[in-house]
């Protein structure tokens, strides 16, 4: 039985909103200033001539034309302006982003993500961050279990060089190796390296609703 999804446009309100506030924003002032160009230089042109001409007219059309082009170019460039500043508040935070990925892909679990007050996608780097501290913490484990390993194994070498190997001190030994096991299983069990049919048919369908 196939499930309908309802699609969320809406994923982080805030952000979404505060942009469409501002395209929407640009549209109206760009609106207004045509609006604004078209009436001061036209209309106000022609209701102030009584003797209106068809020559009079196509001169008062053409440099409305004129007029138009003029103020489309530095809207244009104004647009461009703030387009720059605006996306540059999210640009960078991904260009921190990739930069940092790369690092800790190579291995370098030191490095964290600090975006500049006003920068958008602060909510991903307090994630980021959380996710790198989580495999730190993880790799450190292990680093200690595996030391503790070591030290297992050269108590074992040194007691059969020795022959000093007591059924007491083997017992203790195993278990010191099944305790060290244990806490690798809890460590490694935390992490999925392939993914069961379901959870790819659910992950397919909520990318799905937020196409």
């Amino acid at each position: 039985m196939t499930k309908h999804r309802r699609r969320t446009y809406l994923i982080k309100t805030g952000l979404q909103l505060r942009y469409m506030g501002i395209i929407i924003s640009t549209m109206l002032m760009v609106a207004f200033g045509v609006g604004w160009i078209t009436y001061d230089t036209s209309w106000s042109q022609i209701a102030n001539t009584p003797d209106l001409t068809l020559d009079k007219l196509s001169v008062i059309f053409d440099s409305v034309n004129n007029l138009l082009l003029r103020w489309i170019g530095i809207f244009v460039l104004v647009i461009a302006a703030l387009s720059i500043l605006v996306s540059h508040k999210i640009a960078g935070p991904v260009y921190r982003l990739e930069e940092t990925t790369k690092l800790i892909a190579s291995g370098d679990l030191t490095h964290r993500i600090h975006l500049r007050q006003g920068d958008e996608l602060r909510d991903l780097q307090d994630a980021f961050n959380k996710m790198s501290e989580s495999l730190s913490a993880m790799i450190n484990k292990d680093r200690e279990i595996i030391e503790r390993l070591v030290k297992t194994s050269n108590e074992i070498k040194i007691k059969i060089e020795g022959k000093s190997l007591t059924p007491d001190s083997a017992t203790q030994i195993t278990e010191e190796l099944n305790s060290i096991v244990e806490e690798l299983r809890t460590i490694t069990c935390t992490f999925k390296t392939e993914e069961t049919e379901s959870e790819f048919e659910k992950e397919t369908e909520d990318s799905a609703s937020l196409a």
